[in-house]
């Protein structure tokens, strides 16, 4: 029997919610393989905070760089891990995301190519490079948005974001013969550092918001604990399936 803790591949493990996970599954003492894109900014010195937290709690952690719209890269990085001896990949959070915030009328064909490239064909390169490291009993799961529920301005990762969560179901029935399980979470508005941005981008929403007395920002942490719960076996019975974290907004149609 295999005695040593699972292991959990985060992409985009640099900043945000990311970084809750990888904080979250090193708390509970797993494993983690830490993906990030950049050798240097502030998702680089982060990655380098969660190695020094992994090493201060007696957990494995490894750099897992890659750009994982590149499907070269993805290859490389899932090498890398096995060379430096990783065995097995038992649960996998696909949480990078890249798009550009613009309206649909002005997308380049650049743009678009950012947009399917990280957030879908880049999820699905991940699933295809990680699966076979990946016992029975392993998990997927998939990080979405508002984005594919409601119509935001400028917001074009929502409709990959809604492609993804039918990626999530049709990715559980294929996987059910491996016994892999495959959900995602639902995300609303997080506190990272993308929130100014949005509440720019968005002030009318936002405004809205902070003038209902109902609690709508939702912590990365949240997010972390529901991820780690869909990664153990507590949640043996959810498959295929999104889990919504908006605080309730959507429900009481505050957006």
């Amino acid at each position: 029997m295999n005695d040593r803790p699972p292991l959990v591949l985060i992409t985009g493990a640099g900043r945000g919610i990311g970084s809750a996970f990888a904080k979250k599954f090193m708390d509970d003492g797993a494993d983690v393989a830490l993906n990030f894109r950049r050798s240097e900014g502030k998702a680089a010195a982060n990655i380098e905070r969660l190695l020094a937290r992994a090493e201060r709690l007696g957990v494995r952690a490894y750099r897992a760089k890659a750009d994982i719209s590149e499907p070269r890269e993805v290859a490389r990085m899932v090498n890398t891990l096995q060379e430096e001896g990783v065995s097995r990949i038992d649960h996998l959070m696909l949480n990078a995301a890249s798009a550009p915030f613009k309206p649909f009328s002005q997308m380049t064909n650049r743009d678009w190519k950012i947009l399917f490239g990280t957030n879908l064909i880049g999820n699905m390169t991940c699933v295809n490079h990680v699966k076979p490291l990946m016992p029975p009993g392993s998990t997927i799961c998939a990080i979405s948005s508002l984005g594919s529920r409601r119509a935001l301005f400028s917001y074009p990762l929502g409709i990959v974001k809604s492609a993804l969560e039918n990626l999530v179901r049709y990715l559980e029935a294929e996987l059910y013969s491996a016994d892999i399980r495959v959900n995602g979470i639902c995300a609303g508005l997080v506190n990272t550092d993308m929130l100014p941005f949005l509440n720019k981008l968005w002030p009318d929403l936002f405004a809205r918001y902070e003038a209902q007395d109902r609690r709508w920002l939702i912590e990365p942490e949240e997010i972390a604990n529901i991820a780690a719960f869909l990664a153990s076996p507590l949640s043996s019975a959810i498959r295929g399936e999104i889990v919504m974290a908006d605080g309730g907004m959507l429900a009481s149609a505050w957006i």
